[in-house]
């Protein structure tokens, strides 16, 4: 049984009512309106900001050398310390005194005791239109409550997914007990993992690779709990491919935040970054590509081609992995670099990757999880050995061969024959890796991109590009009534037209890609005047030019001092927006704040994601 709409698949055997689809709908960063709000957060908003102007009165008119890019800044845990208040200005502690009395002052009479056990007290909210029904609240109750399903957000297109609960764990069992990829074990090693960890963050400090605050903020401890491992639904591909009619193959991904590797990830990340950019092949997003391949001339007779590496992070050797690594490392040596120690970690995280799922314990054997801070560098390096075979070693070589993570692009001028032979020779380069490569002759897609070939001369074309909305693309932009500030939802539309007009060649295709745009938003709350304005005002106004003037100007307003940036930090919701508003406006009285640009910086309150989607699964039949 499916309950299909745009922007909800439901696969489960459970028939999804009317509210619950409505709500689903509305997309998994939808926040519905509230009556109470807990008081810690009104609490620790205020501290911050009163934190931040006793920092910034207590450093103002010295001198700032501070570099937080320098690595001796890096992996520290953040400082605590606030200046005494008799060291701050007369008007600086003023300020304090005001935003503290205008903050108990609004909340004096709306603090109520919650009705939840071990919560503390909540703040009761100024009456406010809501934004859900009465049947759709009922409906997130009842989906939140509901011990059947399984919700998620898609692999790709922004879909929400209801799944079967017994199917998800299938799922995930089918790939968990392929004895190549994980082997069951009978309990987490995460304290053997913890005490291997530190021994090599002791000797780091004890070698003066990195300094006592550093080491303290590295080293590890046996977390509460095991990894979690989810999945994200491929309902993208093929159903007659899907493991179960009711259920498709799963993106398997491993949750590290909070492990006991989380922080040693980060640290490890920063070392393979840099080696990860340089290579020829390397593209960093859509608009790197695009700049590369658009305006090029090719032979009209050429091929586009563009390849998928199979399963490319559970197909990443360890041993193997590990070896490149080592080998870039010799290729860019730097003596600050502690290549040992980072290879001995490197192993370690690989290695001693065990993690929960469905109330069982696994531990990865090949490949890195999707889900740790260095993935996306190490795959990078994993591959770039393959990238110069395959751009230098074919008898014939490939034209603008260019690569984003697992997915590859290249001009062939040769016969479809050679392209296979090509393929196969690719396919034969590392173990474990496949490329698929798919072929075109006038027209392809690769990223969220349209490359398509545009006649200039006899036997010539040049290369341009448009946006390319894949086919299960649901365009599920937030939704213009969830509570987020007012200016969320312009800045969304704005950026999504930015971006169509870098991509887009000509000026019809700027225009195809905004009217399949907004043939979704019109219906979620998006105006057509907005949407207008916002088009027109895109395509002609140059904003690298208009952002370059306009920092010119500050600096000569400012006799060439660059303004910081001072943001004010606040959950959105009707009380805490006025103490923003207030506390700004004490802020930009004093004297420290001369030289900075006040901006509102707003953090959200639950939304359907947090409220519905749990990475952690412990099984149908299981607490």
């Amino acid at each position: 049984m499916f309950n299909l709409s745009r922007f909800t698949i439901n696969l489960s055997s459970v028939h999804l009512s009317e509210a619950q689809i409505s709500i689903l709908d509305k997309g998994l960063t939808f926040i519905p309106s509230t009556r109470y709000i807990p008081y810690n957060r009104i609490l620790e908003c205020k501290n911050r900001n009163l934190r931040s102007i006793k920092l910034r009165d207590y450093f103002y008119g010295r001198s700032n050398t501070y570099d937080p890019t320098d690595f001796r800044n890096m992996f520290k845990n953040k400082s605590t310390w606030e200046p005494p208040t008799c060291k701050l200005a007369p008007d600086a502690v003023r300020a304090l005194t005001t935003i503290s009395t205008y903050t108990a002052s609004l909340i004096k009479n709306r603090l109520v005791k919650s009705r939840v056990e071990g919560q503390g007290p909540l703040i009761r909210l100024p009456r406010m239109r809501p934004n859900i029904t009465k049947p759709e609240a009922q409906a997130i109750t009842e989906l939140k409550s509901n011990d059947l399903v399984v919700i998620k957000p898609a692999d790709k297109g922004g879909a929400v997914v209801v799944m079967d609960k017994d199917l998800y764990e299938q799922e995930g069992l089918r790939q968990l007990l392929n004895p190549h990829y994980y082997r069951e074990i009978d309990h987490t090693i995460a304290a053997e993992t913890v005490s291997e960890i530190n021994e090599i963050i002791n000797y780091l400090e004890d070698s003066k690779f990195i300094s006592e605050e550093q080491h303290n903020y590295l080293k590890t401890l046996v977390p509460d709990k095991p990894r979690s491992f989810y999945l994200l639904p491929k309902v993208h591909k093929e159903r007659a491919k899907w493991p179960h009619p009711r259920m498709p193959e799963g993106r398997p991904i491993v949750a590290d935040c909070g492990s006991e590797t989380d922080r040693i990830c980060e640290f490890i990340d920063y070392f393979l970054k840099p080696l990860s950019k340089g290579h020829p092949s390397y593209i960093k997003d859509t608009y790197h590509f695009v700049s590369k391949i658009r305006g090029q001339t090719i032979p009209d007779s050429a091929f586009l081609v563009t390849g998928d590496v199979t399963a490319l992070y559970t197909n990443m050797n360890i041993d193997l992995t590990l070896r490149i690594i080592k080998e870039a490392f010799g290729l860019k040596p730097d003596p600050t670099r502690p290549d040992k120690e980072i290879l001995r970690l490197l192993e370690i995280t690989l290695k001693r990757n065990d993690f929960q799922f469905a109330g069982r314990i696994f531990l990865q054997l090949c490949g890195t999880a999707m889900g740790k801070d260095y993935a996306p560098s190490l795959a990078n390096i994993f591959l770039q050995k393959f990238d110069r075979h395959a751009m230098q070693d074919f008898h014939r070589k490939p034209e603008l061969y260019s690569r984003f993570l697992d997915d590859i692009f290249l001009i062939w001028c040769g016969t479809r024959e050679e392209l296979m032979q090509y393929q196969d020779y690719l396919n034969s380069l590392m173990p474990g890796i496949k490329v698929t490569l798919c072929v075109k002759h006038t027209v392809t897609e690769f990223l969220d991109t349209l490359v398509y070939k545009n006649p200039t001369d006899i036997g010539q074309s040049e290369l341009c590009t448009r946006v390319f909305f894949k086919p299960t693309d649901t365009h599920q932009l937030l939704f213009g009534s969830s509570c987020h500030p007012r200016h969320t939802t312009k800045g969304i539309l704005k950026s999504q037209i930015l971006r169509f007009k870098r991509i887009s060649s000509t000026r019809i295709d700027f225009d195809d890609a905004c009217t399949e745009l907004y043939a979704v938003l019109k219906d979620r709350g998006y105006p057509r005047t907005l949407y207008r304005h916002t088009k027109n005002t895109v395509w002609f106004t140059d904003f690298e030019q208009e952002k370059w003037l306009r920092q010119a100007k500050e600096l000569r307003e400012n006799n060439g001092v660059k303004k910081e940036i001072w943001p004010i930090i606040n959950y959105y919701d009707p009380i805490s927006a006025r103490i923003t508003y207030k506390t700004r406006q004490v802020i930009s009285e004093l004297k420290c704040a001369e030289n900075h640009t006040l901006i509102n910086a707003f953090r959200i309150h639950d939304n359907l994601r947090r409220k519905l989607v749990k990475s952690s699964f412990l099984g149908a039949n299981r607490q």
